[in-house]
């Protein structure tokens, strides 16, 4: 429901394992399913039939029924190295008649203020497809993510109010510091480095997860960064509204892909359909 007020009424919001073996022909197909079950120190023997990656095998399944000549599969980098690269092997061995490639990207290549490294899996019938890192490359700042930002823009004044105490411990983190700046008798119990950080402005930002189960603070004020500052970390347009309740939004821009980086890949698709004279449909 809530794609459907940003992207309109065809859009289908529906449970996967439903509707995988039903997905008619497009030229390409899409997914990014959360998986947790290829971890290093998961020890089961066939990772592709791990009941916690249940959604790639759903996707796999689409993959199957839709038949597209290409499909992109994006996912966290461990995708590729899982059991020392036997889960993509796995996936290969499902999709047989695809030439399949394999890379991993970070979106702060692709002028996105963010360090967010995502594996991309490229699947085609028409031609190898290699995508890489870009050789021109800039570096954007949150300075620069954040211009412009005034409360009158939707999502901005969506973040976590936070209690007193919390507050007192956000007061004492410098740019680029984190948890271990807070004086040891105010500092959480259960920490790790990548909580209470500050953003710096004149850096990219560190990489997006759940700001208020992390706690990602604001550059200069003592608060959780908002809905829509996250995403414009994400390279998400100002006219993309995130719905719901608060933590429902809040997991909905952190669970988002970089876009500048995925326009770049759909780019690169685009231009080798085009080669090869295929329709788009």
């Amino acid at each position: 429901m809530k794609l459907m007020k940003n992207l309109g009424s065809h859009i289908l919001h529906e449970d996967i394992s439903k509707v995988s073996n039903n997905i008619p022909h497009a030229t390409v197909l899409i997914g990014g399913s959360p998986c947790q079950g290829f971890s290093n120190s998961n020890r089961v023997s066939n990772y592709f039939d791990n009941p916690k990656n249940l959604l790639v095998r759903e996707y796999i399944k689409a993959v199957k029924s839709s038949q597209p000549y290409i499909f992109v599969l994006e996912n966290v980098p461990q995708i590729i190295s899982a059991g020392k690269g036997k889960f993509l092997e796995e996936i290969k061995n499902e999709l047989y008649d695809y030439e399949i490639t394999s890379t991993i990207l970070n979106a702060v290549h692709f002028g996105v203020a963010q360090e967010r490294r995502r594996a991309v899996i490229i699947g085609s019938k028409i031609g190898k497809i290699n995508i890489f890192n870009p050789i021109k490359r800039f570096t954007n700042t949150v300075k620069n993510a954040f211009k412009g930002l005034t409360n009158k823009i939707a999502n901005q004044l969506d973040y976590s109010k936070s209690k007193d105490i919390v507050k007192r411990r956000m007061s004492y983190i410098p740019m680029g510091g984190n948890v271990f700046d807070i004086p040891d008798q105010l500092r959480p119990r259960s920490t790790h480095s990548n909580s209470y950080v500050r953003l710096d402005l004149n850096r990219p930002s560190v990489t997006i997860v759940n700001p208020r189960k992390s706690v990602i603070l604001h550059p200069t004020e003592d608060r959780i960064i908002s809905v829509r500052e996250c995403a414009r970390l994400q390279g998400i347009d100002d006219d993309f509204i995130f719905y719901g309740n608060l933590a429902e939004k809040q997991q909905q821009v952190c669970n988002s892909i970089p876009l500048p980086m995925f326009r770049y890949i759909a780019k690169i698709i685009k231009k080798h359909i085009n080669q090869y004279n295929v329709a788009l449909r």
